[in-house]
């Protein structure tokens, strides 16, 4: 981790008042072959988000410093370059000949000429950060390497560690540490698939930059400026304000370098007893040239001689000495300085804070005003020789008079540097660098007068340079920062392009196929890492070439954030707990700053480091040694370079050896982080240096004491922590001595870092590395004590901690934890070597001040070194056991094992004394075998006894199994094991004991197998051989000898149970085997009879148990296999168990035998089965059985499966006919039936039975048909359907625009050709023409003739159409689902009840007197041509014939004049004041119509349908408004303003309270002004004024007449009210999209409720239910409700019937669900709108099925061009049923109308006109009741509350109600002049 300067902020340096110069001459020759200097600074390039700080040093003056001055910003003039000096010189030379006397001091920026980077406004940026234009971990895109890095260095090894190695980082880094702390450093590559994530908000982000002048940060150009500087002052101060830089040969001679050379040859008397001058100005470049060495020498003698004497006498003077004692209460320079190191508390005693607080690092956030010492006094005033009053001179530098009070003021507070004494002002000097103050006749050499100019101290003359920092920069965000950089970056190497050699590697990079990351691209210009590092160091080391960056270094986390998710800030980010997360690193466990009490930003607490191209970090190491981890989140390169610690003096004394002025100046410069030195110096001084380039996502590590530098090559985010590790302890103790030595802040406690490990951490590894280090802190501290105590002073003791600040000495700033003096004057503290600077008292008034006592101390570290011996300490047991004994005891190495097991540490000796003491157990284990018997879990044998009848199995096997199971060899063996092993234990002794017994026994066992006996003596030989058998047994040792032995004494025994025993044939099989397995194992003859018999039946009886056993687990076995193998088992010896389990098997295949025979053939009384019955029994008996019986039972069963289920699926409609199957649907299902009867008879089939019945119903219903042919016993429907189908179509309601279409029939009556005569005939009372043939048939014209309609005239179908919704209804399932008969019968019933409900409706309106005008003659023969083709009679009650109405109705109209042509509605207009408004200024034209000014340039909307603009206030719309529409759209379109109520005002009209009703008006067409009275406002409302007004034009106004207007062209006609006015409107739901007639769709009002029919007959009858006076046929049987099984749609609606509810193309190929849906009204305005499409395509597919030829369409059918139809309401009660099928099907003849309306009698037998407040039905979408000339009624309030109307008797023709359709004047046939003069009223109309 890398920190910037922490010393004070510098803005500059003083210019010297008298230069060193040149003569002219000389200066002129040197600058014609040299480029002038320049200065190039980043900040001239200017970017939006970037902003200046606040600068401390340019705050308003203090109380003591009343009046500004010029000088003020800066106490030095800016130092830039190493040739600033001398070109100040030369300035100063010319400036101080013109002004001799001239005392003010000039700050004059001498950098160099200006370069100016960028000319233009400032760059834009976005506030957030774009993090696809930074480079970002890409671990597949590796960058190319360089041939050789600059300066020949070596890279620092990278490490890339497994997964594994990844989970711990600090013990990862433990294992690397020896390779690569010789480095100093290293770096880390994650692994594939870590990616810590920036969680950094980039557009809060902010931070504060700091400046770098890269050529003044290194050390020999900074050293040579700071010598330049000193040596003119002190000139000046010695009244030489004249002397000149010398010059040789026309160059001027380098004084600083000449300075060094003469210092490294032993000094100026050295060099000139050497005679070395001539050396010397070769080293200087100096050559050839006469008298070089006279000129050198007398040069230095002139200039630097009499300074460096000056310096030697200051330093050897004791009254100059800076080490000598003086008042701490004092002002003087020591206590100056001290005082403003750092930052004072409230009561100025405490000691300065950490240097990493908040206020330490100059890169951080700036301290307060209030933490500076504002109140140093600048400049004081002089006594003036001329001036005996002893006034004090004015300050040069203030620039302002100050009060003479104040100047004695400040001299008499001022004390001298030398004496330490007050007072004497006039004789008092003070210094114009630090404003201490000195006696005149007290400096070395004393001075007489006061000199003239500016004076400065030894001390200050000596430091010049002391206070050089970095100065501050701007604020950024990181997109301003990235731009600065991309800027400065791209025109720096534009204009500075380097140049690359052929075999660089980065040019050769042609063919990656990603960018390389070590490349970057300007234009033409490609820059490599390489290039960048050589230009740094260039611009570093340049005398000419001034560059300035900023760096945005130690940005805190705590106030701006981690880029690394916290667990605070992202708790469910799962990297907030990864271990390499910089916020986790400090206090992982193996980490030791975990122990610290507090956070420590920088150490604990990341910081983060934003930095630019060149933006570098000076040499040198992290606080107290520690580690320090950094990572880069994202962008260009970082390079380090590295010094390892063993190589940290070697680098120090290089550093000095350069720059020795600025060390003397500074000792403790390389604290401060303002010093680079060339990598290549380092190295010729034999430091070893070494760097890397760590790119994104890249891991660099520092090791303790490691100094450390580097640059950035462009802008990059890194951020870093410090953390400790065990071995870290002796360095941060170092470190803490060389604070103290330096006098430095430390950052924590390294005593009190040590206690609390010991406090909190108990583990014995922690305990062995610290217990050096706290030995080490005890004998010290114990020391200091004994120091103290020594002294005699007080002492005492606290045990409770103080803030970290009271344990700080205030001279050296060391922590003094555990010990501290202070004294009761005074709150300081001081550690032992400083109790003299404390205060002035007594020692006796000192107190030692103890945090723990001596023996807390040592108790302390007793213990820790009692746990960290506690290995050793075991160690030291093991090892002396081992030299003890050569075999130590088994028992002491077992307990030496656990006590180590014991110890919570690895010891390296452990695993093999485990692994030892193993073995010895595993070995004493074995010996055990033979040592302990253990209890058999066998029965004891039988050595002898009686063969068992029970067929108990015998002994021979737990014989053969009890038995030792370890031979005398491995006894042997064992015994030899051990005696490798090493260890000694009672075992030993007993298994070498056992051994010898076994050896006896095995050698009386030889003797007695040897021994021959006769049959006299074999009782006494076999007792004596079983004695021997019990003593082997008891040795636990097998013997093979005794195994014999014991084999003898079985076969004898065997012997005599097989003579003695029961008969062979009752034993068991097993106990046979185990008969056999005896006389094996003892080794019987196998000739011997008992043997043979043994063998043959132990065959037999496991030839029968395999059979059994393969017959028991056989899938499927027969009865007659089970019987056989049954009576196979007697006299053989077998397993009684096995033979009951084969009898059982059987009796259960009887059983299922019989169960199958008994279903098969039943008796006569037997109960059928069901078939699931059956099936059971089948599953069991056919998973373990092969019967006969049982499988003809599964065949009969199968069949009757398959017959049930085909029956059922018939019945749920899931039938579809199998391949093959082509036959009549229904006869299939009859023969299936019939097999059933025949075949099956033994079951129980339900859904055949159903069936049955089902059948019985569907040949019945089809005997109803009343088109049913009894001779050929079928329905003859296909000629009905298709006469239907052409009479019905929804598309051809309209009549057909050829005139010549008079005809009853479908074709055109044309006029003959020429010369033919043509057989056409003409009606005498209507004129309608008529083919010849069509008039024969009846005589008479169907139109006016009554005959052909009122059954006068035979017809093929005699039948009414109101009987076959009934005959529909009753049909039963399967004729539903099946029959094709019953799809033809639905079809017809279908469309004959739409084409009822039109001509119903047009009935209804034409028959009404206003509408009974000729233009409706078409209309009228278009019904009647539809209804001559049917033949039937069609309406919704039997008693009216809809064929005789129309005729009727023809006759009326036949004579009518024509009608007159109404004009076309049209809406009024209105025009507003805003209307004829001009636009405002702000281009608005709101309501406040411009004439309130404060509204300008308010908040605007605009209108998305007028586009203007009206003020947001002024037409109160909300803020957060998406679509806004402005109030006069809103008038216009009819529609409610939402924000507020809107009132409009006629011009003409100014009464208060009477306003234009432009609602009503535009409902009605109103072609006046409607007013209204409104009260007063209540609620937010806007006043609109009206100046004109176009009247409107209602559509039932005519001009000329008060008939009716005629509509436009096919055009659909609104409907009116009795008066002749527009109905009311219900703007609730648009007017439905219209479906069928091709003529264009219009626009219609709504529709009001019904009028009410005013009928004499029912005008006295009471409300309530009517009862009809006609008869209605019964409802079919289950004519209940159902839901969602609506078979039709609403009144006037064409719905697909239930054969087609699958969504279809509509008739322009695309699918209805395609359109939006439309809006629904309440009443349909056409009798077809509604989902016709499914009905056509079922009924194409009816008729595709039924007719051998595809139906052709009517010639005169049109393509609906309307959208399609909205979907259907969801059903109710006889949903679906026209109100004409309703009648019809109506389960009761109760007449639910409402009672008429009470009106005037009828004029001419005609019902009056309706009220104005009802209008018949238009749009109904479910329930409207068709207002036919028999029916008018008022529809309910709820349409599901509305039954269906019963039929009435039949009413006179002519009605006053209005159907939906136009007068269709237009579809008037033109009558041939050819044929004669039209009839009266037949006038031929206007053609369009």
């Amino acid at each position: 981790m890398h920190a910037s300067s922490s010393s004070p902020v510098r803005r500059g340096s003083v210019r010297p008042d008298v230069e060193l110069s040149p003569p002219p001459s000389a200066t002129m020759t040197d600058a014609s072959h040299k480029l002038p200097p320049t200065f190039t600074t980043c900040l001239s390039i200017p970017v939006d988000g970037a902003r200046p700080i606040d600068r401390l040093d340019t705050a308003p003056p203090s109380r003591l410093d009343p009046a500004p001055s010029v000088a003020a910003e800066s106490k030095r003039a800016p130092r830039k370059s190493k040739t600033e000096a001398l070109a100040a010189l030369h300035t100063h030379a010319q400036s101080s000949s013109s002004t001799p006397d001239d005392h003010t001091d000039h700050t004059v920026d001498n950098a160099g000429v200006p370069v100016k980077l960028w000319e233009g406004p400032a760059i834009h940026v976005s506030p957030k950060l774009d993090m696809s234009t930074v480079k970002t971990p890409n671990p597949n895109n590796s960058p190319s390497k360089p041939l050789e890095r600059p300066f020949g260095l070596t890279d620092c090894p990278t490490f890339r560690p497994t997964r594994e190695q990844w989970k711990d980082p600090l013990a990862y880094i433990k294992s690397i540490s020896e390779s690569a702390r010789t480095y100093g450093m290293c770096k880390i590559v994650p692994p594939l698939g870590w990616d810590m994530p920036f969680v950094t908000d980039t557009e809060q982000f902010r931070f504060k930059t700091r400046l770098q002048r890269l050529n003044s940060i290194e050390a020999a150009s900074r050293a040579k400026v700071n010598f330049l500087e000193a040596l003119y002052r002190y000139h000046k101060q010695q009244g030489n304000p004249r002397v000149s830089v010398p010059t040789i040969n026309h160059k001027p001679l380098d004084l600083w370098l000449l300075r060094r050379e003469v210092k490294k040859l032993g000094g100026y008397e050295a060099v000139t007893r050497g005679k070395k001058w001539a050396d010397v100005g070769r080293v200087l470049g100096y050559g050839g040239i006469p008298g070089l060495s006279t000129q050198i020498k007398s040069s230095y003698a002139r200039v630097i001689l009499p300074y460096e004497h000056f310096q030697e006498r200051v330093r050897s003077s004791p009254s100059l000495a800076l080490n000598k004692h003086h008042d701490p209460q004092l002002k003087t320079h020591m206590n100056i300085q001290t005082k403003t190191n750092g930052p004072k508390s409230a009561n100025g005693d405490s000691p300065p804070s950490s240097p990493l607080t908040a206020t330490s690092s100059p890169l951080s956030e700036p301290p307060d005003e209030s933490d500076r010492i504002e109140s140093r006094l600048r400049r004081t005033t002089r006594q003036n020789p001329q001036d005996h009053q002893g006034l004090a001179r004015r300050a040069t530098m203030e620039g302002g008079n100050r009060e003479s009070s104040n100047g004695k003021k400040m001299l008499d507070e001022a004390a001298c540097e030398v004496c330490n004494e007050k007072g004497n002002g006039t004789q008092m000097l003070l210094c114009d660098g630090c404003d201490c103050g000195f006696h005149m006749y007290c400096l070395d050499p004393p001075l007489t007068s006061i000199p003239r100019g500016q004076w400065f101290c030894h001390i200050c003359l000596f430091g010049t340079g002391g206070d050089f920092g970095f100065d501050e920069g701007e604020e950024h965000c990181l997109s301003s920062f990235q731009a600065r950089d991309s800027e400065f970056r791209r025109l720096w190497f534009q204009s500075h392009p380097p140049s690359h050699d052929d075999d660089d590697p980065h040019m050769q990079d042609g063919d990656r196929s990603a960018p390389d990351p070590a490349v970057n691209c300007f234009g033409d210009v490609v820059v490599t890492e390489t290039d960048v590092e050589k230009e740094f160091w260039r611009l570093v080391e340049s005398p000419n070439e001034t560059v300035e960056v900023e760096y945005g270094a130690d940005v805190h986390s705590t106030t701006h954030g981690s880029g690394m998710p916290t667990l605070e800030t992202h708790p469910l980010n799962p990297y907030s707990k990864d271990p390499w997360n910089l916020n986790n690193i400090p206090i992982l466990p193996d980490s030791l700053l975990r122990f610290i009490k507090s956070d420590i930003s920088g150490m604990t607490v990341p910081w983060t480091y934003v930095g630019m191209v060149f933006s570098t970090f000076c040499w040198h190491n992290e606080d107290h040694y520690t580690y320090s981890i950094n990572y880069m989140h994202w962008g260009e390169t970082k390079t380090w370079y590295s010094i390892p610690g063993d190589d940290a003096a070697k680098f120090e004394a290089a550093i000095r050896k350069e720059a020795p002025d600025l060390f003397e100046a500074q000792p403790d410069l390389l604290f401060q982080l303002v010093t680079l030195m060339n990598p290549k110096s380092l190295k010729e001084a034999g430091v070893d240096v070494y760097a890397c380039n760590q790119r994104a996502g890249e891991f660099v590590i520092t090791f303790p004491k490691a100094y450390h530098a580097g640059f950035n090559h462009g802008f990059n985010f890194n951020e870093a922590v410090n953390f400790a590790l065990p071995d870290w302890l002796p360095y941060g103790l170092d470190c803490v001595k060389r604070y103290q030595e330096h006098r430095k802040l430390p950052v924590f406690s390294h005593d009190e870092l040590l206690i609390t490990i010991t406090q909190q951490s108990h583990s014995i590894k922690t305990a062995i590395w610290l217990n050096a280090s706290l030995k080490e802190m005890t004998e010290r501290e114990l020391n200091t004590r004994a120091k103290a105590r020594a002294l005699e002073i007080g002492e005492v003791l606290e045990e409770i901690d103080r803030p970290e600040e009271q344990y700080q000495c205030t001279i050296c700033k060391v922590f003094c934890y555990l010990s501290q003096i202070t004294c009761q004057c005074t709150t300081k503290v001081v550690c032992i070597d400083h109790i003299d600077d404390l205060c002035k008292c007594s020692k006796s008034n000192r107190v030692l001040r103890l945090r723990f006592s001596d023996m807390e101390l040592q108790d302390i570290q007793a213990k820790i070194a009692e746990r960290a011996a506690i290995p050793t300490t075991w160690r030291n047991k093991l090892k002396k056991l081992l030299q003890e004994s050569e075999r130590p005891p088994l028992r002491s190495l077992r307990a030496l094992l656990a006590e180590g097991e014991r110890i919570n540490h690895p010891l390296p000796e452990l695993p093999s004394l485990r692994k030892c003491v193993q073995k010895a157990n595993d070995w004493v284990e074995a010996a055990n075998t033979f040592i302990v018997r253990k209890p058999s879990r066998k029965r004891p044998r039988r050595v002898r006894g009686r063969l068992s009848s029970e067929g108990t199995p015998g002994s021979v096997g737990e014989e053969l199994v009890d038995k030792p199971e370890r031979s005398l060899e491995e006894l042997h063996g064992l015994l030899r094991e051990v005696g490798t092993l090493g260890f000694d234990c009672q075992e030993i002794a007993t298994l070498k004991g056992i051994a010898h017994d076994a050896e006896e026994t095995k050698a009386k066992a030889r003797r007695l197998l040897e021994t021959v006996t006769s049959p006299r003596d074999r009782d006494g030989y076999i007792q004596e051989c079983e004695r021997l058998i019990l003593h082997g047994n008891s040795l636990n040792v097998h013997v093979d000898e005794i195994l014999e032995v014991e084999k003898i004494v079985m076969r004898e025994q065997l012997l005599k149970e097989l003579e003695e025993g029961p008969d062979l044939g009752s034993l068991s099989l097993e106990h046979l085997r185990q008969l056999v397995a005896r006389a094996h194992a003892c080794n019987l003859n196998p000739d011997h009879p008992h043997m043979i018999r043994l063998e043959t039946r132990l065959k037999k009886g496991e030839m029968w148990e395999k059979r059994a056993r393969e017959l028991v687990v056989k899938p499927r076995r027969t009865l007659e296999e089970l019987t056989e193998c049954v009576a196979a088992s007697v006299g053989v010896n077998v397993d009684p168990e096995l033979v009951r389990r084969v009898e059982d098997l059987l009796e259960v295949g009887k059983e299922y035998d019989r169960q199958a025979d008994a279903w098969l053939c039943p008796t006569p009384s037997a109960v059928k089965p069901r078939v699931q019955e059956v099936l059971k029994l089948l599953t069991r008996a056919e998973r373990e059985y092969d019967i006969p019986r049982v499988a003809d039972l599964r065949r009969t069963t199968d069949f009757a499966v398959d017959t049930e289920n085909r029956c059922e699926a018939v019945l749920k409609n899931r039938y579809q006919l199998q391949p093959g199957e082509e036959a009549d649907t229904f006869q299939i299902m009859h023969g299936w039936v019939k097999y059933a009867r025949e075949h099956l008879r033994i079951f129980t089939l339900p859904n055949v039975e159903r069936l049955d019945q089902q059948l019985i119903h569907h040949y019945r219903w089809l005997e109803s048909l009343p088109w049913y042919c009894r001779q050929h016993s079928s329905p003859h429907g296909r000629q009905i359907l298709d006469d239907v189908v052409e009479a019905t179509r929804p598309e051809d309601d309209l009549p057909p625009n050829d005139e010549y279409f008079t005809c009853i029939c479908t074709t055109p009556v044309r006029p003959p050709a020429p010369g033919t005569v043509s057989d056409a005939v003409q009606c005498d009372h209507c004129y309608a023409r008529f083919h010849g043939v069509c008039a024969a048939n009846g005589g008479s014209c169907p139109f006016c003739d009554h005959q052909h309609w009122n059954g006068s005239l035979h017809k093929e179908r005699n039948w009414h159409f109101c009987y076959l919704p009934t005959i529909l209804l009753q049909a039963p399932d399967i004729t539903k689902y099946y029959c094709e008969d019953w799809k033809q019968l639905e079809i017809i019933v279908h469309r004959i009840d739409r084409l009822s409900s039109a001509i119903g409706q047009f009935l209804a309106f034409v028959g009404q007197a206003p509408n009974q005008r000729a233009e409706y003659i078409p209309q009228v023969r278009h019904y009647m041509r539809k209804l001559y083709k049917i033949q039937f009679a069609v309406s919704p009650n039997p008693e009216v014939s809809y064929g005789l109405d129309l005729a009727g109705l023809h006759r009326i109209l036949a004579g009518q004049p024509a009608p007159i042509r109404m004009k076309k509605r049209r809406r009024p207009k209105f025009v507003f004041g805003q209307d004829i408004d001009k636009d405002w200024l702000d281009g608005t034209r709101c309501i406040c119509r411009g004439r309130t000014p404060y509204l300008l340039h308010y908040p605007t909307v605009e209108c998305e349908l007028c586009a203007k603009r009206y003020h947001g206030g002024c037409v109160f719309a909300p803020q957060d408004h998406t679509k806004f529409i402005c109030p006069l759209c809103c008038l216009r379109k009819n529609r409610n303003y939402p924000y507020s109520d809107v009132r409009v005002k006629h011009i003409d009209n100014q009464e208060p309270d009477i306003y234009v009703d432009t609602k009503e008006m535009l409902d009605t067409f109103s072609k006046d002004v409607i007013y209204i009275k409104l009260p007063p406002p209540y609620t937010q409302t806007l006043f609109v004024e009206l100046v004109r007004f176009t009247p409107g034009q209602p559509d039932s106004v005519a001009p000329n007449a008060n008939g009716g207007r005629a509509g436009p062209q096919n055009g659909p006609m609104p409907p009116m009210l009795a008066n002749g006015m527009p109905p009311p409107p219900r703007p609730q739901q648009p007017p439905p999209p219209v479906a069928g007639p091709s003529h264009p769709p219009r626009a219609s009002p709504p529709s009001a409720p019904l009028p009410t029919s005013f009928d004499p007959g029912m005008r006295s009858q009471p409300p309530g239910p009517l009862t009809p006076n006609h008869h209605v046929p019964p409802p079919p049987p289950w004519s209940a409700p159902r839901s969602n099984t609506s078979r039709w749609s609403s009144a006037a609606a064409t719905a697909p019937p239930p054969t087609a509810r699958t969504h279809h193309p509509s008739e322009h190929g695309s699918p209805v669900s395609a359109s939006p849906p439309q809006p629904q009204s309440r009443k349909r305005k056409y009798p077809d709108d509604g989902i016709a499409g499914p009905s056509a395509v079922a009924e194409e597919i009816v008729l595709s099925r039924t007719s051998p030829h595809p139906h052709l369409p009517s010639p005169k059918r049109r393509q609906s061009n309307g959208p399609p139809p909205p979907p259907a309401q969801p059903g109710r009660q006889n949903q679906g049923l026209s109100p004409s099928l309703a009648m019809m099907l109506s389960p009761s003849p109760v007449d639910a109308r409402p009672p008429p309306i009470p009106g005037p009698p009828p004029r001419n037998n005609l019902p009056p006109p309706p009220p104005p407040s009802y209008m018949p039905p238009v749009h109904s979408p479910s329930r409207t009741v068709p207002l036919t000339p028999t029916s008018i009624s008022v529809p309910p309030r709820s349409p599901q509350d509305m039954p269906p109307p019963p039929g009435r008797p039949p009413m006179p023709m002519a009605r006053p109600a209005k159907p939906p359709y136009p007068p269709p004047r237009d579809h008037m046939p033109d009558i041939d002049p050819r044929w004669g003069p039209p009839p009266p009223g037949m006038e031929p109309g206007p053609r369009r």
